[in-house]
């Protein structure tokens, strides 16, 4: 008599979900191939036929019929017994015209991404970026050479933003400032949001010039030129003086710790008596934290993305820190650690203060 949990022969739950992890690659290549022609689109709230959804995109309708099928068993797409396809609840979320879509997200990850998990063991067994490895130069640089690249990178960063802002600003009370610096605000997404939520406040967006005069038309279209502005410089150069709060949003993290220290130094300098600087990024968790799955695989999952991108050889590429990392990195650049709060999303908003005790090396950075 067979005891076993599953039937003889029949793949085991533990080794179908490893499968499926495996073959993770092709599963999110052919979401790219959906969302590179835009079948969500195309599809809407209705079911349609392949050949409808074929025609405006020039595939052979019976290619995208095997492409949709396999999407359907993935449960972005729904057949019919007609033969008709449409979208699921997870579908919709491939579509163009909503908030919360992942479009862009998909086809940056196969377009831009997935070209450095080629090279990740490179990576991982050299140190080295596996970016340069891929591209021939660091993805920055690559970046910059390819500007329609460059404007999918900002679009997707823009779509990821919104699930980070939202959450810190509810973890935070901001109402004890009066004036705050985003430093590396970029399009000033995150400012803006946080005027929008507390009207008292002033603000300023600093970042290189090209995004600060990007933000500064946010600005005005969001109607807060009276309360913000935007200003271009490096801030390792020098950083607005004397306001109330410095924030670092996702700005750390694809810094040395010796890049980072200076640039936290420069901040301390500039910061006003009894300022506050705020840190948003992701935080490994400890191993006693309790940490839902979701949040685990994101913050693992960034820092593997920072790994890619920078490597580890020398004094180490960018990386998510853990909690202890970053109260040094902090104590050394003059800074004390007050609280690290969790949000609803997996970053955390790390608190802290000027320090009494001021590192001298760290005023020289």
């Amino acid at each position: 008599m067979n005891t076993s949990a599953h039937p003889p022969d029949a793949v085991p739950p533990t080794q179908a979900a490893v499968l499926q992890m495996l073959y993770g690659a092709q599963t999110a290549q052919a979401i790219y191939v959906a969302a590179k022609l835009g079948i969500a689109d195309l599809l809407g709230d209705r079911q349609k036929d392949v050949a409808d959804i074929a025609a405006p995109t020039g595939v052979d309708p019976n290619v995208l019929r095997r492409l949709m099928r396999f999407l359907a068993s993935r449960d972005l797409f729904v057949e019919s017994e007609d033969g008709r396809f449409g979208l699921t609840e997870s579908g919709q979320l491939l579509r163009s015209d909503r908030v919360d879509s992942v479009r862009h997200r998909a086809i940056f990850n196969a377009e831009v991404l997935f070209p450095l998990w080629g090279e990740l063991l490179h990576s991982v067994t050299s140190g080295q970026s596996a970016a340069t490895k891929a591209f021939g130069m660091p993805l920055y640089e690559h970046l910059a050479a390819h500007p329609e690249t460059r404007a999918l990178f900002d679009r997707t960063m823009a779509s990821a933003a919104r699930f980070r802002h939202g959450p810190a600003i509810a973890a935070c009370d901001f109402s004890r400032f009066g004036t705050i610096v985003d430093v590396g605000g970029g399009n000033g997404a995150l400012l803006i949001s946080i005027l929008q939520a507390y009207p008292q406040l002033r603000g300023i967006v600093f970042d290189y010039p090209l995004a600060a005069e990007a933000a500064r038309r946010n600005i005005e279209a969001a109607g807060l030129a009276d309360r913000c502005s935007a200003i271009g410089g490096d801030a390792f150069q020098t950083i607005p003086a004397n306001a109330d709060a410095y924030i670092f949003s996702n700005f750390l993290i694809d810094m040395t710790d010796d890049r980072a220290r200076s640039v936290l130094a420069r901040c301390r300098s500039a910061m006003a008596e009894g300022g506050t600087l705020l840190v948003i990024e992701w935080v490994i968790p400890t191993a006693s934290e309790e940490c839902d799955s979701y949040r685990a695989w994101d913050t693992a999952s960034m820092d593997m993305i920072m790994l890619a991108i920078g490597g580890s050889g020398g004094s180490g590429g960018g990386r998510v820190r853990t909690g202890d990392e970053f109260r040094q990195l902090l104590e050394m650049s003059g800074f004390e650690l007050l609280r690290i709060l969790a949000t609803r999303a997996a970053v955390r908003v790390i608190e802290a203060i000027p320090a009494r005790r001021y590192p001298t090396f760290a005023s020289a950075a």
